[in-house]
């Protein structure tokens, strides 16, 4: 599969639910896509003047091509991530996520070493014992020649919607 094709795959798959953007700068690095949602809830009693409570869940996905994966590149992209987590949530009495969806999309394969730190990155962190929300990364590596993805443990959330090579009912 072509890298034009995954991201427009992506971006059918996305289109619903999230605003996207393409081409995407964001600390002075470059992304194929960018996609984000704001969902708000509320609930309310007898009328709308009286609302019970609120809640706000934020999405973001940063998606980057790269030829040669490498533990290198792995890591800048990883440390970007931690950044948009440090940076993007706003924490405050209604909100109650923001996920970081990071995917990192090359032709060539995925050796060993690299699946294996994939697959132990992590980053969670909740505001004020999460009573302001929280936090995560998902991370996953997508190889396009084998249509094949790895992700850390937050990734298997949505295997199937960053997959190249299965159709997803959304």
């Amino acid at each position: 599969m072509e890298l034009s094709t995954y991201i427009d795959l992506i971006q059918d798959r996305l289109t619903a639910y999230f605003d996207i953007y393409r081409p995407f700068e964001y600390h002075e690095k470059s992304f194929d896509l960018y996609a984000k949602s704001d969902m708000r809830n509320e609930r309310y009693f007898a009328s709308k003047k009286i609302k019970v409570y609120a809640i706000e869940n934020k999405e973001h996905v940063f998606i980057q091509f790269i030829k040669t994966p490498s533990l290198k590149v792995v890591d800048d992209f990883w440390e970007t991530m931690v950044k948009a987590a440090e940076e993007l949530p706003e924490p405050h009495e209604e909100h109650m996520s923001t996920i970081i969806n990071g995917v990192l999309v090359t032709p060539n394969g995925v050796d060993a070493e690299i699946q294996r730190t994939v697959e132990k990155m992590k980053y969670e962190k909740s505001f004020l014992f999460g009573l302001k929300g929280w936090v995560y990364i998902r991370l996953a590596v997508v190889d396009l020649a084998a249509e094949t993805l790895v992700h850390n443990k937050r990734g298997k959330e949505v295997r199937e919607l960053y997959s190249p090579g299965k159709p997803v009912n959304l």
